[in-house]
């Protein structure tokens, strides 16, 4: 749905008095994720329907002030055990200014020690409480914890496949294969190719195409469509297992939020593809 249809399905949800302890809002871009947020929030909080976005509560929402409306964001992108046990701390305590206490989660995985404290407050939420993630994809969440929320499934588009990131593609395979054949030499001569043509922001924006490239290789081997994946021509045999291949693009996502820090950014992706390697069938 668009953003649009969104938010009338929110207000006859609220209208109908079917409010949920749990929205996942997923997919489409950021901008459109962060309008369905704040106007799931507002809606909330606010005491008319639609929301007025004159009130105190809106204004302060649209602000990202309210008390009672918390907005967790970690720097990597991923939900920590720290934030897990201070959410499961403050739910609990009864809201100080609105009619709801609300967690927004801007996150797109859980490690698995919050993941599992994180089921604990789902399993046990107040009847004021509230909790909503927004994420760019639900697949790297535990089905566990996606199947105990509303899902808000915004538009989205595939990027197209490109020459760009055909060739990107073709470096990966090189540097997998290199791994595969014990080629040591072939596969540090492959990294150092890769990182000496990149500077830090090309290197966010190329591990986010490697995302794409080990996504696609994951489901072209679950047998889904073809009108899912962006590379349709490319061979995945290489690729690790399916288990390994969710460890391996839990671990590109953390390197996709450190590589903005002042981190070492050839040693960080040796230890990557050394990593891959060892997940390798």
């Amino acid at each position: 749905m668009d953003v649009n249809e969104a938010k009338k399905f929110l207000i006859s949800i609220k209208k109908q008095n079917r409010v949920a302890g749990a929205y996942l809002v997923f997919a489409g871009d950021e901008k459109e994720r962060n309008e369905c947020v704040m106007f799931l929030s507002k809606l909330l909080q606010c005491k008319e329907t639609p929301p007025c976005n004159k009130c105190s509560f809106c204004r302060q929402i649209e602000n990202r002030s309210h008390p009672d409306t918390k907005w967790i964001i970690p720097s990597k992108s991923a939900l920590s055990i720290d934030d897990v046990r201070w959410v499961k701390e403050d739910i609990y305590i009864t809201p100080y200014y609105g009619m709801r206490k609300i967690y927004i989660f801007d996150i797109n995985y859980m490690r698995s020690e919050a993941a599992n404290g994180f089921l604990k407050i789902l399993e046990e939420p107040p009847a004021y409480g509230t909790l909503i993630i927004q994420s760019k994809n639900i697949g790297f969440f535990l089905p566990t914890i996606v199947s105990r929320f509303q899902k808000i499934r915004l538009n989205y588009k595939l990027p197209e496949y490109t020459e760009d990131m055909e060739e990107m593609h073709q470096q990966y395979i090189d540097i997998l294969s290199c791994a595969r054949n014990k080629n040591f030499f072939g596969f540090f001569k492959e990294i150092d190719s890769f990182v000496a043509a990149r500077d830090r922001e090309e290197a966010e924006e190329d591990t986010g195409k490697m995302l794409l490239f080990f996504r696609d290789a994951y489901l072209k081997r679950a047998g889904v469509p073809e009108e899912y994946v962006i590379n349709k021509n490319m061979d995945y045999k290489l690729m690790p297992s399916d288990k390994n291949m969710l460890d391996v693009m839990e671990k590109i996502l953390e390197l996709k939020g450190r590589i903005r820090y002042n981190i070492n950014l050839k040693l960080a992706l040796d230890n990557l593809f050394l990593c891959i390697s060892n997940k390798m069938d």
